[in-house]
């Protein structure tokens, strides 16, 4: 009997200097966000800050003095890493996750989301869980969590980790100061509206002072 095919969520970081650009990358679910200065996905202009969802072969190419890219992908299990390659261009992937928490036939449809969360200085969760799995990475401050499936300790601005997502997560941030990352989900479609996905133990909704930012909510097939 074939094994059910399952997914494997990259998370790449990739820096580019002016003029440089890309072999293309292959064909697949894709999320870029830029971190700093400029760049083009296939003659598409971004701006630091700026995101998109692409399943095209994709070729970068730097608009800005430097800039540097966290890109997120999702292939079949099995794939090869995708680095971005050529002239004045460094990629390295800085994290890899099967996806073992949701059943993903060929030909079912999902929701990639690329989003942003504030906590306040100070901030610890109550806890929660997510419908779906994820890679983070620290824009601002610091961020440890209590997970049992993966502890994450104590991550620093561009460090990634992993949320399997129905494994229960209490969170802490930086004490003295605000706290900011990007989360890059595999989630239910139903949760193509726009909505946040945490499910609270404790409380219902999550506490004012948190700020969630969507950048990319794509249906996709696979």
């Amino acid at each position: 009997m074939a094994l059910p095919m399952t997914h494997t969520l990259f998370f790449y970081q990739d820096q580019l200097l002016q003029g440089a650009q890309s072999a293309p990358l292959r064909s697949t679910h894709r999320m870029i966000l830029v971190r700093h200065g400029r760049v083009r996905v296939n003659e598409r202009l971004l701006a630091e800050g700026e995101a998109l969802y692409t399943a095209d072969a994709s070729v970068i190419a730097g608009d800005g003095e430097w800039s540097m890219l966290w890109r997120w992908e999702l292939d079949p299990t099995g794939s090869p890493p995708d680095l971005l390659s050529g002239n004045e261009i460094h990629s390295i992937q800085r994290m890899s996750r099967e996806v073992t928490s949701l059943d993903m036939p060929p030909g079912s449809q999902w929701l990639f989301r690329l989003d942003r969360i504030k906590m306040n200085a100070g901030r610890v969760t109550d806890p929660h869980v997510h419908p779906g799995p994820g890679i983070r990475c620290l824009l601002e401050g610091s961020f440890s969590a209590d997970q049992k499936c993966e502890p994450i300790p104590q991550r620093l601005p561009g460090d990634p980790w992993w949320e399997v997502g129905p494994d229960e997560v209490v969170a802490r941030g930086a004490p003295t100061m605000r706290t900011r990352f990007m989360r890059g989900m595999i989630l239910p479609e139903k949760f193509a509206d726009g909505t946040e996905t945490a499910t609270w133990r404790d409380t219902k909704k999550p506490p004012a002072s948190d700020n969630w930012t969507l950048f990319v909510d794509h249906r996709i097939t696979v």
